[in-house]
């Protein structure tokens, strides 16, 4: 192990002298004796120590706590204060430079060297602690993510860049205020408040997430659709002590699911323009094609004001009670969903006299609706009509989900099969 450099700054000869021998018959290296703060920064600057020992009161215009003030800012050096003075305004002042020990003269070689050994420890861990705080740092700060952390009272302590940019608030500005002053978080169909994310996750001791469909309002009053959670920061005996928030803009994303249900829209439209072309062949031959778009979107929006509540309100009680038999609170997973549309398809269907059978397979992403029979069969064929109905049935109410992907009819009795069949594929 390389010896320990130390600079001795004290104005009193004798004393300087009496520690370094001190110093050095504990082993240590003195690399200098300086008598001014002036010189000690220059000293410092030239022959780096590994600690300085520093009287408080020196002579000259800069006193042992400025220089010491200044060492500590410039080169990351720590300072023990030598003094003879205990008195309460002359510590107090002392302390505002953070020193690393104290020792009070007269003092004898076991104080000396477990001042200078408890200084040198300190130092070397705060720098790792450092070290540790800057990964972390450029870490949050580099992730594509939002991040916010608050205390336990929801008073923001970090933003990193991301969440500066979406939330429109500066790190500055935004450190010590109150979560629900930067992170106004509303319902986008309601427009009503979010329930405080950091006093769900207090209460709960546990990761919450925003219910779906949220945007937040940022400085601007710019309404941003996010995806957030929050989790709850602990110290090392458990205790919660902040709560860190994660989220992203996902409007973009927002932008192309609903693209994308309108392209499902379309396409069932276009079913049932094939449904009115197939029934009514005479009047749709004579009628102009925009007047027969205009009757096609018309019964189609009909059918979807008509269905689509009571389907969103069987939907959401067939999850909760999904959720609830699985001892599960999380949102409900694409497969959970999956599942309660092809119930209610099937009993929708088993109405009509259809009896259906389901498959479900996320290893392999092969999801099916088998009909095992049609009712309307007569003399061994069935009028497309009713095909029509079935597929429209089926493809317009997968749009009402909030699964991510498209439905394909790959089997159909029209076309000589024994069943009708439809395949599910989720994104």
């Amino acid at each position: 192990m390389s010896q320990v450099k130390i600079l001795i700054v004290e104005d009193e000869s004798i004393v300087a002298m009496d520690i370094k021998h001190r110093a050095e018959v504990l082993g240590y290296q003195v690399t200098a004796i300086i008598p001014s703060g002036e010189e000690a920064l220059e000293s410092v600057s030239q022959n780096r120590p590994d600690l300085v020992l520093m009287d408080i009161v020196l002579k000259g215009e800069m006193d042992g706590i400025e220089a010491a003030q200044k060492i500590r800012d410039n080169y990351d050096i720590p300072v023990v204060y030598l003094t003879a003075y205990s008195d309460e305004r002359t510590l107090k002042r002392a302390k505002i430079t953070q020193p690393f020990g104290y020792i009070i003269k007269p003092f004898d070689d076991r104080e000396l060297h477990s001042a200078v050994e408890v200084a040198l420890y300190k130092h070397q861990m705060e720098s790792k602690l450092k070290e540790s705080e800057k990964w972390l740092s450029t870490t949050l700060e580099s992730i594509g993510d939002a991040v916010i952390a608050t205390d336990k009272e929801g008073k923001l302590k970090f933003m990193n860049p991301v969440a500066c940019e979406v939330t429109g608030w500066s790190h500055d500005e935004a450190i010590g205020k109150p979560l629900s002053e930067i992170f106004r978080v509303i319902n986008q169909d309601s427009s009503s408040v979010v329930d405080d994310p950091v006093a769900k996750v207090v209460e709960n001791d546990a990761i919450i997430e925003l219910p779906p469909q949220v945007c937040l309002i940022n400085k601007t009053e710019q309404h941003i659709p996010i995806d957030d959670s929050s989790a709850p920061i602990k110290d090392e005996n458990g205790n919660i002590i902040g709560v860190a928030l994660v989220f992203r803009d996902v409007t973009q994303r927002r932008q192309e699911a609903k693209e994308r249900e309108e392209l499902l829209k379309d396409k069932a439209r276009g079913e049932l323009s094939g449904f009115i072309l197939s029934a009514l062949p005479i009047f749709a031959s004579n009628i102009p094609p925009q007047v027969r778009n205009n009757i096609v979107r018309s019964f189609g929006d009909r059918f979807e004001k008509n269905m689509k509540p009571l389907f969103l309100e069987e939907m959401e009680n067939c999850q909760n009670n999904k959720r609830m038999d699985s001892q599960d609170d999380s949102q409900s997973s694409p497969e959970i969903i999956l599942q309660c549309y092809l119930s209610w398809v099937s009993e929708f269907m088993s109405n009509l006299g259809i009896v259906t059978s389901t498959e479900i397979n996320p290893e392999s992403g092969k999801n099916y609706l088998n009909f095992e029979n049609c009712p309307w069969m007569s003399e061994g064929s069935v009028s497309p009509i009713f095909c029509l109905i079935c597929r429209a049935i089926v493809i317009r109410s997968f749009t009402w989900t909030s699964l991510k992907g498209n439905v394909e009819q790959n089997k159909c009795i029209l076309d000589g099969n024994k069943n009708c069949s439809f395949d599910f594929k989720l994104f």
